[in-house]
């Protein structure tokens, strides 16, 4: 073995062997901390290595196809929403969301990133340097989540394997592979759009935790595989001229039914779309029909179909009696297939607005995806 390769292996051991220390007796490695320490790595190797730059070609072209893959992710993820439902996130735009989300992760995401190419530049063909080179940061995305977990059954084990350790697992060869071939930028890029988005973007589709696993599980894999396609292609000349503009047409319709689907699943704007998941109304709503909210009508008249929260769930039900108590403004509400008047009253806070059209059959993904 060359004396760089040595070098590089003593240096790989001793960092396992810092991770292995924070990860199971001390973990002095938390916030911001990790970030110091990453920067701390880069100072130390670049005086005992030194420093490769990125000097990879075809950055535009990869730019362009992150951004038409983001598009597509984002096309079907928010198609698998309207199955499962949209959810509001936090307002992440404050100063401590910046301070202690935002801002560590793209500090630590691109420091770790050049860390990473630098790694594998110095490994160059070595494969056992290589793959020591892979485990390593494999650990270093680990190490605090594993350090603060508490595994008290089979099913915690598991369940960490399912949701944290594949992922990463995948992650962290993807990115190796493409930082090998292509340099530290593009994995930069498209690891800060699918690590930032939850805490960027104010309504997202809300599936399982093992969903979301399955989908961070499989978006590397697939991004790896469609990039080395589109360069092998390029390679043999068999791209046409106007291949971008071909794509970014073929992507506008479904761009367009996305922005609009979620415009009235989001119950952000005036009208706001629901699946409904009983027969309580019927004949008038059908189980499975979607139904159109006006979330400006909020003064409803007797006979009109409202939608309330009562208990956190959403209920369509028809207004049979008000009652105007020293200007408190009491609805009574029954379901057109109900006996009885429901057991419970409405108060105007708990109203979200008054229905105005139904949508037969749309809303029965939704329903047989919650019911399972």
């Amino acid at each position: 073995m060359k004396l760089g390769y040595k070098k590089l292996l003593v240096f790989i051991i001793v960092l396992f062997a810092i991770l292995i220390t924070n990860t199971f007796f001390i973990n002095f490695l938390s916030g911001y901390k990790i970030i110091l320490f990453v920067i701390g790595l880069l100072v130390f190797f670049n005086f005992y290595f030194v420093m490769e730059k990125d000097r990879h070609r075809y950055l535009t072209d990869i730019l362009f196809e992150i951004l038409f893959y983001t598009i597509m992710f984002f096309i079907l993820y928010y198609l698998l929403g309207i199955i499962t439902g949209l959810a509001k996130t936090p307002n992440y735009y404050t100063i401590d969301g910046m301070k202690n989300i935002i801002i560590p992760i793209i500090l630590y995401n691109s420091l770790r990133e050049v860390f990473r190419y630098n790694m594998l530049c110095k490994a160059d063909e070595n494969k056992l340097c290589t793959i020591l080179v892979v485990i390593l940061f494999i650990c270093l995305d680990l190490t605090n989540g594993f350090a603060v977990t508490r595994f008290k059954s089979q099913f915690d084990v598991l369940k960490y394997v399912a949701l944290t350790f594949l992922p990463t697992l995948t992650r962290n060869i993807c990115y190796s592979y493409i930082s090998k071939k292509m340099g530290y930028k593009p994995v930069i890029i498209f690891d800060l759009i699918f690590t930032l988005y939850p805490y960027l973007i104010p309504i997202l589709p809300n599936p399982s935790e093992y969903v979301i696993s399955v989908i961070y599980l499989l978006t590397p894999l697939i991004f790896t595989y469609r990039i080395l396609k589109f360069f092998e292609l390029k390679k043999d000349d068999k791209i046409p001229r106007d291949y971008r503009k071909k794509r970014f047409k073929g992507l506008l319709l479904p761009v367009v039914i996305i922005l609009i689907l979620v415009y009235f699943y989001s119950g952000y704007f005036r009208f706001y779309a629901i699946a409904i998941a009983s027969g309580s109304m019927t004949p008038k709503i059908l189980k499975g029909d979607v139904v159109i909210i006006d979330q400006h009508n909020k003064k409803p008249k007797e006979g009109d179909v409202i939608a309330f929260k009562h208990e956190k769930v959403i209920i369509v039900h028809r207004v049979v009696k008000i009652i105007d108590y020293k200007h408190i403004v009491i609805y009574y509400t029954k379901g057109d297939a109900n006996e009885n008047i429901d057991d419970f009253i409405i108060e105007k806070d708990m109203i979200i607005g008054k229905v105005t059209n139904r949508i037969p059959y749309v809303g029965w993904p939704t329903v047989w995806f919650n019911e399972r």
